[in-house]
């Protein structure tokens, strides 16, 4: 059965005004945690995870990060979007050596590791386009949250 990926609008932040990837990873956790949806471990696995196994991805209009951890530290399959004020700093997944400048987080909660392949394809399909992660970054926060929902599930 398909369901929808639980996406709480407290975890769809605009404009996000933030110094590096470090804060917005606090900031998106938090909400997370707030929300039931991981557990307390979850923002220092993410951080761990980050350093052995970065996760940007240079997209068409702006790069992206989609950082993950291991299902042990989530509650409820769960997604974050941030889209940033200010491009911040993150290694790339293809070349770990390698920066990038990141303008939108796909923070992903998953309860089990099969999962993560099909949110992830979902993602790339989202924005394989040229033109659309440049939109999502216009539309105001609700309604960004309402697309979001609508092009997002979780299996």
């Amino acid at each position: 059965m398909i369901k929808k990926i639980n996406i709480s609008e407290k975890a769809v932040f605009k404009d996000l005004d933030v110094s590096d990837k470090e804060e917005a990873l606090k900031v998106m956790s938090e909400a997370f945690l707030e929300n039931g949806f991981v557990n307390e471990g979850y923002y220092q696995s993410i951080l761990d995870r980050e350093k052995k196994a970065p996760t940007g991805i240079e997209a068409y209009d702006y790069g992206i990060a989609i950082p993950h951890t291991d299902p042990k530290f989530v509650n409820e399959d769960s997604l974050g979007v941030a889209v940033l004020k200010d491009p911040i700093i993150f290694n790339s997944m293809v070349n770990v050596q390698e920066t990038l400048e990141v303008k939108v987080i796909f923070l992903l909660g998953l309860s089990e590791s099969t999962k993560h392949l099909n949110i992830l394809r979902q993602i790339m399909e989202l924005i394989k386009e040229e033109g659309v992660l440049k939109e999502m970054t216009t539309m105001p926060q609700k309604q960004l949250y309402d697309y979001l929902q609508n092009h997002l599930k979780s299996e």
